[in-house]
C-alpha cells in the first residue's frame, strides 16, 4: 500500500499550527484550572474528614459522660433508698425511745407517790434510779433526733 501525502501550502500550515497552539494553550489552562479545583476539593475533603473525626471523638466523650451520669444517678437513687430506710429505722427508734421515756416518767411518778408513804431512804433510792433511766433515755432520744435531722438536711441539700 502506498501512502499519499498531501502538502498544503505554508500559509495554511501556519494557521493550523497557530490554531493548534491556541487549542493547546486552552487545554493547558483548563488542565491548570482542573488541578486547582482538584486541590480545593482535596482540601475541602481533608477539612470534612477532620470535622468528622472531631464529631466522632466528641460523641464518644459525650457517651462516656452520659454513662458516668447514669451511674451517678443510679448511685444517688440507691443512696436515697438507703437513707429512706435509715430514716424509717430512726423514726421507729425515736418512737420506741419516747415510749420508754413515757413509761419511765410514769414509773417515776408512781414510785414517787408510793415512796411518799415509805421511808426517806427508799424514796431517795427510787428517785435516783428513775432519774438515771429518764436521763439516759432522754439523751438517746436527743441523739437519734439529731441524727435524723442531719440525714434530712443532707437529703434536702442533694
Amino acid at each position: 500500500m502506498a501512502r499519499t501525502y498531501v502538502v498544503k501550502d505554508s500559509r495554511s500550515s501556519a494557521i493550523d499550527m497557530c490554531s493548534t497552539q491556541s487549542d493547546l494553550e486552552t487545554v493547558r489552562r483548563a488542565l491548570k484550572n482542573a488541578e486547582i479545583e482538584l486541590a480545593d476539593a482535596r482540601s475541602y475533603i481533608r477539612e470534612l474528614v477532620t470535622s468528622i473525626e472531631f464529631v466522632t471523638a466528641e460523641r464518644a466523650r459525650l457517651e462516656s459522660a452520659l454513662a458516668a451520669l447514669d451511674f451517678d444517678l443510679d448511685d444517688a437513687r440507691r443512696g436515697r433508698r438507703e437513707d429512706a430506710k435509715r430514716i424509717s429505722r430512726l423514726r421507729l427508734e425515736v418512737g420506741r425511745l419516747r415510749y420508754e421515756l413515757c413509761r419511765a416518767l410514769r414509773r417515776r411518778h408512781e414510785n414517787h407517790r408510793v415512796v411518799v408513804n415509805g421511808s426517806p431512804s427508799t424514796e431517795i433510792r427510787a428517785l435516783s434510779s428513775g432519774s438515771r433511766d429518764i436521763t439516759a433515755i432522754q439523751a438517746k432520744v436527743t441523739d437519734v433526733e439529731q441524727e435524723l435531722l442531719a440525714i434530712q438536711r443532707d437529703d434536702l441539700e442533694c
